[in-house]
């Protein structure tokens, strides 16, 4: 496990992390910043790869946080929401950051956001698959506005237009705190220059999410998406 630093240029307030992941190697480090719930759920995991990148991914995330609480990474009080989305819960004069995680591949990303500065974070990673697009229409149809499938279809790279706009879709979604298969149609995605994503949200509370594209290791796309106070903008 390599937890390597982010230097490229991100919106004030949020901090990220790229997490690259050996899932052949030993896991026995990550285990002891763990609680027993976690574990448990870790058991679950039919494949031992997903075994050790949810038990690596989560310890790293409540090392990071521990470091705001100044308290134990097990200590962290970790919770997830109706739609899975793990939050730290509200202790006294808690000040931890907001946070969201992805992880897909050999790779995970953890972005941490001030709540001073930022309503909410999302992030998103996938390995891109070059066969992605072998039922166009219906994966088009079900994932994609009648605009974002305009611009899909007339770009000569299918795949790389496909998960760009996808992994940008799944950023604002997480941003939201909303199940991302009902609110596909509910939001589009539109790159412009420079990694900027163009977010277009039908959803009226969700107006005011921004969204970016990430750099990504080789065979990989990944978008961050937040929500900046309007007092600060």
């Amino acid at each position: 496990m390599r937890l390597v630093p982010w230097h490229d240029p991100l919106p004030p307030g949020i901090a990220l992390h790229r997490l690259d992941l050996d899932l052949a190697a030993d896991d026995g480090d990550a285990w002891a910043d763990l609680t027993s719930d976690e574990h448990a759920r870790a058991q679950r995991f039919a494949r031992r790869a997903d075994r050790v990148r949810f038990a690596h991914t989560r310890a790293v995330v409540r090392r990071l946080i521990a470091r705001h609480l100044a308290c134990r990474p097990a200590d962290v009080p970790l919770r997830t929401d109706v739609h899975g989305k793990p939050f730290v819960e509200a202790r006294g004069d808690n000040t931890a950051p907001l946070f969201n995680i992805s992880h897909a591949g050999d790779h995970a990303l953890i972005a941490l956001a001030d709540p001073a500065r930022v309503h909410c974070v999302g992030v998103d990673i996938e390995a891109c698959a070059r066969d992605v697009m072998t039922d166009t229409d219906a994966l088009l149809a079900m994932a994609f506005t009648a605009r974002e499938q305009r611009e899909i279809r007339s770009d000569a790279d299918l795949p790389r237009a496909f998960y760009r706009r996808w992994v940008g879709k799944e950023a604002v979604l997480k941003a939201a705190g909303v199940g991302v298969a009902e609110h596909l149609q509910s939001v589009g995605i539109h790159p412009s220059a420079h990694g900027a994503l163009a977010v277009d949200c039908a959803v009226p509370a969700w107006a005011g999410i921004e969204a970016m594209a990430l750099s990504a290791p080789p065979g990989y796309a990944a978008a961050l998406a937040w929500h900046t106070k309007e007092e600060l903008l």
